[in-house]
């Protein structure tokens, strides 16, 4: 499909091939026929990416810092290699559009296929022929209402919640000041529902377009404007600034019309500097307006589904988005006279953005074909034949190619001769795009259905976010591929179970990323323990806190607990050469386990050993982030944050150091490549992440329950993995369940051995 794409590296515009978004759970896949240019927050976006390092340092200084404490943790190499990485990447533009949906993913109950809707967000409804939104951020469209017309409704919402927020009565006098696309979609807004209105713009032809839509509008050059404003109906009981300018001219002037003890709601991006001789003397208020309305930049809502109670918040996002499609026929829109370029041509249309100011439209739309079509991906056949190591190169596809990958995973990879990297597959398919050329992946699948179905692999990385993970990790093991799952390998129990069954039935080798296990400090201090004695472990972890906002707390990614404590857990259970029993853990700042930042976590194994985690999710930057101690019978060990292990034996201390710090990661990924060629590796021991994560599964069960919970699988294929018999029911009290030993199957016999016993 064709989407428009901007180089942040020069602010050129292209119009790009991209294989169409995936349609995932509460996400409602549409097929564009028409999206709106917004002209001021595109035109910034454009003029930001246009400008040099220096001109976008001073215009994202919140980056700049980011940038700063990324050099200071990473170094200065690393952090210029991230920054031009993140320059080459192209991004999508455009947040309003409308078009026909073509799939709804689960949890959307009130959108249909067939169904015309307009839809808003950035990121979500940008400029592209196939889009997938949010359910929150869809609404059918009525019938009579065009297309065309329905592509206003995002930017048209942003008009409706600055009035909301002025709280005007019935017979209020409305000043807009700023007379874009913002400030004249206001205009209309404000006259369809009865108010008297005043418009302002110091660009004359946007006067000119209000005034020829039957509005009285003034230059901000009249002569003493507030006087004029006063005389022509006396002072504004709400001042609306749509204006969008670092000058505080707007401001000054919004206090200068308003009456009395009036609103000022501030729209647009403007410079805030209230005089104190209107605002003070008047007593005004300054309100601001968040985008769309109440749901606005809330994961919760926007992606995860949520409802506001409606008594609480009666205008959310998506009631202004229906709101502003019922009122389309009162506003006129075609009054706007947009310029309507076709998808193709999209260059052509910020070109006039940029350059046609004295003679600019208010609104610019683009036109799509309407003919993009989703292929059903064919469907593959799970495994006929044992799995064997590849003849040539391993071939190695990815699901996901984020960040975290492209850092930590695929430089390892790259760089290793016996290594090709085959297909790549990402949600919304731009990610894929730019990962495959910065890589050289022969081809971007349509989606990870699509790339499995190919068989172009030897191994698949499932890389993407939390909740997808149990699923494909199963899918992969399911079509013959050998797999590699980044950590959670699973959210739930039911999801351990699908990967348990296919692991079983596969033959194919498989490794999650718990990569603190194949780093070299762990290893040493695993080597120098001894095999038998009960161990004391304890992993302290300063985290530092999240945003409340942050994508780990969506009730669907389950959280810090199964997203990153998973790790130390592992950890332990990889030091610790006996099986887990029982676990008991404390969300310290919730009883919520997806909420919870901070968590501790105590385990008790089979043969008296115990570990305790202790996760700090609050902490403050700057702290030394992780320290592993483990004492027993004769040895006392410590591991600061990877760079140094220090050991206490028979009387004797010893220290090694590592440099750079090495927390795995490559070689986890040498390991990976071992594993593909059929070698044994004793780290690699996919049974343990079985385990690891199933402790991790009863973990949060014990912080939503406040009590212990024992560790023996519940499911017939898990406790096949594990080697277990299923248990009848929930143990109770101290002691759980002992796992029953059994024979050992095809992978990392001797490791399991050892570390078991059996």
């Amino acid at each position: 499909m064709k989407a428009v794409l901007l180089s942040a590296r020069d602010g050129s515009i292209s119009v790009g091939e991209m294989p169409p978004p995936a349609v995932q759970w509460g996400m409602v896949l549409i097929r564009t026929t028409y999206s709106l240019i917004s002209a001021g927050t595109e035109r910034a976006t454009l003029e930001t990416g246009a400008s040099s390092l220096v001109g976008k340092a001073r215009q994202r200084p919140d980056q700049v810092r980011q940038v700063l404490n990324t050099a200071r943790q990473l170094g200065v190499r690393e952090t210029y290699r991230m920054v031009q990485d993140r320059l080459d990447r192209p991004m999508t533009l455009g947040y309003s559009c409308a078009g026909e949906v073509i799939a709804v993913g689960g949890g959307v109950d009130d959108i249909t296929p067939g169904m015309r809707v307009a839809a808003g967000g950035a990121g979500y409804a940008s400029h592209a022929e196939i889009v997938a939104v949010p359910r929150n951020l869809v609404v059918p469209v009525p019938d009579g209402v065009e297309d065309r017309w329905a592509a206003f409704a995002t930017v048209g919402a942003i008009a409706l919640q600055g009035i909301h927020q002025a709280e005007a009565v019935p017979g209020s006098r409305v000043a807009v000041i700023g007379l874009g696309l913002v400030g004249q979609l206001t205009l209309r807004l404000l006259r369809a529902y009865g108010y008297d209105t005043v418009g302002v713009d110091q660009d004359t032809a946007a006067v000119d377009t209000a005034r020829a839509g039957g509005f009285v509008a003034y230059a901000r050059a009249t002569e003493d404007l507030p006087g004029t404003v006063a005389r022509h109906w006396g002072g504004a009981d709400a001042v609306l600034v749509t204006a969008a300018t670092s000058s505080t001219d707007p401001v000054e002037l919004a206090g200068s019309l308003a009456r009395d003890r009036a609103t000022v709601v501030v729209v647009g991006d403007v410079k805030v500097a209230p005089p104190r001789s209107s605002y003070y003397h008047k007593e005004l208020s300054i309100r601001y307006s968040r985008s769309y309305g109440p749901g606005r930049y809330d994961p919760r809502f926007e992606e995860g589904g949520e409802e506001y109670p409606e008594g609480y918040a009666p205008w959310t996002e998506r009631r202004n988005l229906a709101e502003v499609l019922r009122l389309v026929p009162q506003l006129d829109l075609e009054g706007l006279d947009p310029r309507v370029f076709a998808v193709e041509d999209a260059a052509e249309a910020y070109r006039v953005l940029n350059t046609e100011r004295p003679r600019r439209r208010p609104a610019l739309l683009l036109r799509y074909p309407g003919t993009a079509e989703v292929t059903e991906p064919p469907r593959h056949h799970d495994k006929a034949a044992e799995w064997s190591p590849p003849a040539g190169r391993a071939r190695i596809a990815a699901i996901g190619a984020g960040n975290f990958a492209t850092k930590m995973l695929f430089p390892h990879l790259h760089r290793d001769q016996g290594v090709t990297f085959s297909w790549v597959a990402s949600a919304r398919g731009l990610t894929a795009v730019q990962q495959s050329k910065r890589w050289g992946f022969r081809t971007v699948a349509e989606s990870a259905e699509h790339g499995l179905a190919s068989g172009d692999a030897d191994c698949v990385m499932v890389l993407s976010r939390h909740d997808s993970h149990g699923r494909y990790a199963a899918e992969v093991l399911r079509s013959g591929a050998a797999l590699y799952c980044e950590k959670p390998l699973g959210l739930t129990e039911q999801e351990l179970e699908e990967v348990a069954a296919a692991w079983n039935s596969s033959g194919a080798p498989a490794l999650a990323g718990f990569n603190r296990r194949f780093s070299p400090a762990v290893r040493d201090l695993r080597a120098a323990l001894p095999e038998a004695a009960p161990l004391q472990v304890v992993h302290r972890v300063f985290a530092g806190r999240l945003p409340a906002d942050h994508w780990y707390f969506d009730q669907r990614q389950g959280g810090r607990l199964l997203g990153e404590v998973c790790h130390f857990i592992d950890t332990a259970g990889f030091l610790v050469p006996a099986r887990p029993v029982s676990v008991t853990a404390t969300g310290v700042d919730s009883g919520d386990p997806v909420s919870a930042q901070s968590v501790t976590v105590q385990i008790r194994y089979a043969d008296s050993s115990t570990a305790s985690i202790v996760y700090g999710g609050t902490t403050p930057s700057g702290a030394p982030k992780e320290l592993i101690e483990v004492a027993c019978d004769g040895v006392a060990a410590r591991i600061e944050d990877f760079a140094s292990l220090t050991l206490w034996r028979r009387g004797k201390k010893t220290e090694s150091v590592y440099r750079t710090a090495p927390k795995g990661h490559a070689e986890e990924m040498r390991a990976l490549t071992r594993l593909l060629r059929g070698e044994e590796v004793e780290e690699a021991d996919f049974r343990l992440a079985l385990w690891s994560s199933l402790v991790a599964c009863r973990a949060a069960a014990a912080v939503a329950g406040g009590g212990r919970c024992d560790v023996a699988p519940a499911t017939p294929a898990l406790a096949e993995a594990l080697r277990c018999a299923p248990r009848a029911g929930e143990a109770e009290g101290p002691g759980g369940v002992v796992p029953e030993q059994a024979p050992l199957g095809r992978e990392n016999t001797a490791g399991t051995a050892r570390r078991f016993g059996v």
